[in-house]
């Protein structure tokens, strides 16, 4: 016990000893600091003091210090120092990354999976009556093949008739082409789908037809041979008159010398010239009936003439509404037979049926009504989504894509990478969806797009594979799968991205309507 008391009044000692001499130490130090100014003269202010080396203590002698002095003695610990250090250090590190780094700038679309071709709907031209129905849902079938037969009665008869409307307008262009000729009978030649009958009605209207002109060619004809049978009387008359003239004139000449001289009867040379004055006036009478029959012969050639151009002219005017005729009726052939052949409804792709919409034979289907879809086997897919309004200027065909499958977790199963191949002109118009909060928001902000309704621009996608690997196994993609797009519109670098909020608040506050 003795020991033990000892040694704690040895410690004691020991320390109160260092107390004292630090406490000295200390006096002394304030005392040489407070009179040091004292002893300064004017000129030594101007010396700048050689800076003293801090006097440390020893371990021992922190040891013995009071708690407060022992921990103002003890060195600063280099964990602080080096937790400060690598703090500032990661901020630089994350201040010179922000800077140089960048982060790419994503437009996120929304849509379907889709046939290149895009799916085929099998649609009716007009009404109709199911008469057949050839397929069911999920069934494989070939270009050409005939899915739905509608009931072929009333295209069938439109089309009948029809045709004989056109045999019977081709019937006239034959027969008219055939009265222009010089020998009709022979150059008839009827149209391929008359019936006999129809032949020789028509041959016999051609032969009549040339008679009746025959017989208008011949009365003029007659006519004219019996002017110039009248023309060559009065011609002869003509001729007798101007031979027998000049000899009677001489006579009466002759008389009158006579008379004149008393050498005959003045009654005989009266008679005489009276008998050629009567001559005379029957040559001018005989003379104007020659001219009246040489222009009646000319009229009636004329006539003549006149009348066979008429003729020519009837029948090339009918020949040409008969050819239009014709020409209409082979057109409205032509329709009757694409409406009967649209009574068959075929694929118009290899491919399978889907969404069959008609299963009673005896149902009415109307027109453009869909009444099946075909999904084409071949076709190569691609996608098909919907950009917002606020995206559509910055994406472009040729633009990289990646695309998350909704049936498949991309973090699980992967990407899908594309390019944008198309995008549309003009917006669609489409009911808003309640669900979009991030458009509902863009909405409340003053959106120029049409209440309750949103612009979206439709946007066609590539895809680099048709497959997903699911575990151990590759699964088909099909058309109608969900998909979100995002096309990559470029880059923006990260403090940029990070200061665009403050940006943004520096330029919409501190504002008053």
């Amino acid at each position: 016990m003795r020991t033990g008391s000892s040694h704690s009044s040895t410690a004691e000692l020991s320390r109160t000893a260092a107390m004292m001499s630090w406490s000295a130490r200390t006096d002394a130090t304030q005392i040489s600091i407070t009179c040091r100014p004292v002893s300064m003269t004017s000129a030594s202010r101007n010396i700048v003091p050689f800076p003293r080396a801090e006097v440390r203590r020893r371990e021992h002698e922190i040891a013995f210090l009071p708690a407060a002095l022992e921990i103002a003695e003890a060195p600063p610990s280099p964990i602080g120092r080096a937790i400060g250090a690598s703090i500032i250090a990661v901020f630089c590190i994350a201040l010179l990354w922000a800077s140089l780094g960048t982060v790419d700038i994503v437009a996120t679309a929304t849509g379907k999976i889709v046939p290149g071709g895009r799916t085929k709907v099998i649609q009716p031209f007009e009404t109709g009556v199911v008469r057949a129905i050839h397929v069911r849902d999920g069934q494989s079938v070939k270009a050409g093949d005939v899915l739905i037969e509608l009931d072929p009665t009333m295209t069938e008869a439109d089309l009948e008739r029809q045709r004989s409307d056109l045999v019977a307008a081709e019937l006239d262009v034959a027969r008219l082409r055939a009265a222009l000729t010089d020998d009709p009978i022979a150059a008839f030649r009827s149209p391929e789908g008359a019936s006999s009958a129809e032949i020789e009605m028509h041959r016999q209207f051609l032969i009549s037809q040339r008679a009746e002109q025959s017989a208008k060619l011949a009365e003029i004809e007659r006519q004219q041979g019996q002017k110039e049978a009248e023309r060559a009387t009065t011609s002869a008359s003509v001729a007798k008159l101007q031979a027998t003239i000049p000899v009677l004139q001489e006579r009466v000449d002759i008389r009158k010398n006579l008379v004149d001289k008393a050498l005959a009867s003045k009654v005989v040379y009266l008679s005489e010239y009276q008998e050629l004055v009567g001559l005379q006036q029957d040559l001018i009478l005989q003379q104007s009936r020659l001219r009246e029959a040489d222009a009646a012969i000319a009229l009636l050639k004329e006539t003549k003439e006149r009348t066979a151009a008429e003729y020519r002219r009837t029948t090339y005017d009918a020949l040409a509404k008969a050819e239009q005729k014709a020409a209409s009726a082979a057109q409205e052939v032509v329709k009757a037979e694409r409406r009967t052949k649209l009574q068959h409804l075929t694929a118009p792709v290899d491919g399978t049926v889907q969404q069959l919409a008609v299963h009673t034979v005896g149902g009415v289907v109307t027109p453009a009504q869909a009444l099946a879809i075909v999904v084409p086997t071949e076709s190569q897919l691609e996608i098909e989504a919907m950009l917002s309004n606020r995206d559509i200027g910055f994406v472009h065909p040729g633009q990289k894509a990646e695309i998350k499958i909704d049936t498949f977790n991309f973090t699980r199963y992967g990407l899908l990478s594309g390019d944008v191949l198309s995008v549309s002109t003009d917006a669609i118009t489409r009911d808003r969806q309640g669900g979009s909060n991030e458009r509902a928001a863009g909405a409340a902000q003053g959106s120029s797009e049409p209440k309750g309704q949103e612009l979206e621009y439709a946007a066609r996608v590539s895809l680099d594979r048709s497959h997903m690997q699911v575990e151990d196994k590759f699964v088909k993609l099909g058309p109608g799968m969900a998909v979100t797009v995002e096309i990559k519109t470029g880059t923006r670098r990260i403090i940029s991205y990070l200061l665009s909020p403050l940006a943004r608040y520096k330029q919409e506050s501190l504002r008053e309507r």
